[in-house]
C-alpha cells in the first residue's frame, strides 16, 4: 500500500491536460506539470508550467479515533468486495476489518509559471473550475484504492511578477491545497464473513435425571 505515492500521482494527474492558446500555438500549447525535485532551471523550462512541491505532512487529530472499523475500501491489490453502483452498499459488509487508519492532512503548493499576462488569466479560470482546483467542494480520486479525498484550498491563487535566471519576465501563480489521506495498519486482515448458523441441540443437552426424594 504505497501510502502517499498515490496522492502524489492522484495531484499530478488532476493537473495534467490543460492547454492554452496565442498566435504562434493557435490550436492550443500544452501545459506542462512537474514536481519540484528534481529540480532545473527554469530558464531551461517550456512554459507555460505547473510546479508542484510538497509542503508538509500533518497528523489531522479532529479526525482520529480509537478501536476498530469496518474498512469502507478495499486497500491497494486487495479484492474490491462493492459495487459503487449497488445502491444496497453497506459498510458493515465490508470483510476488512482493521484499526482505525491514522488520519493525515497531506499539503502541496501548486505553482504555476507563464511568460504572458494572457496564459497566466487562462490558466488562473481554468484551475478555478470545480474538477481542478476551486474554491471549494474540491476532490481527488485515488484510483488505486478507489477512493475520493477531500481537497481544501487553503492559500492563492497569489500573482507574483517575477523574473527567471536569464531575467526574463515570468508569471508567478502560487496555490496552497490540502488533502485528506490516513495511513492504514501495516496489514488489513479479512475476515471470512459466515454463510449460515446452524444450532445442533443435541450437542448441549444431556442427561436430566428426575430428583430424589430424601428418603428414596
Amino acid at each position: 500500500m504505497p501510502w502517499l505515492i498515490n496522492e502524489d500521482r492522484a495531484v499530478k494527474a488532476k493537473l495534467q491536460g490543460l492547454t492554452v492558446t496565442d498566435v504562434n500555438a493557435p490550436d492550443g500549447r500544452a501545459v506542462a506539470v512537474r514536481y519540484r525535485v528534481p529540480e532545473s532551471e527554469l530558464a531551461q523550462q517550456t512554459f507555460p508550467l505547473i510546479v508542484i512541491e510538497h509542503a508538509g505532512i500533518d497528523k489531522a487529530d479532529e479526525r482520529e479515533h480509537r478501536g476498530y472499523v469496518h474498512l469502507p475500501y478495499a486497500p491497494e491489490g486487495a479484492d474490491k468486495w462493492w459495487n459503487p453502483d449497488d445502491p444496497s452498499y453497506d459498510v458493515t459488509k465490508s470483510p476488512y476489518i482493521v484499526e482505525f487508519p491514522i488520519p493525515y492532512d497531506l499539503r502541496y503548493r501548486i505553482v504555476v509559471f507563464s511568460r504572458t499576462y494572457w496564459h497566466d488569466m487562462a490558466l488562473a479560470a481554468a484551475l478555478a473550475q470545480h474538477d481542478r482546483i476551486p474554491s471549494r467542494f474540491g476532490f481527488l480520486t485515488i484510483p488505486e484504492d478507489g477512493t475520493v479525498r477531500r481537497l481544501d484550498l487553503l492559500g492563492g491563487p497569489e500573482l507574483v511578477d517575477t523574473r527567471d535566471e536569464d531575467g526574463k519576465r515570468l508569471f508567478r501563480r502560487e496555490y496552497l491545497i490540502s488533502v485528506s489521506s490516513e495511513m492504514l495498519p501495516a496489514m488489513a486482515t479479512h475476515y471470512a464473513q459466515a454463510q449460515s448458523v446452524a444450532l445442533d441441540f443435541e450437542y448441549y443437552l444431556e442427561d436430566v435425571t428426575e430428583p430424589q426424594t430424601p428418603g428414596h
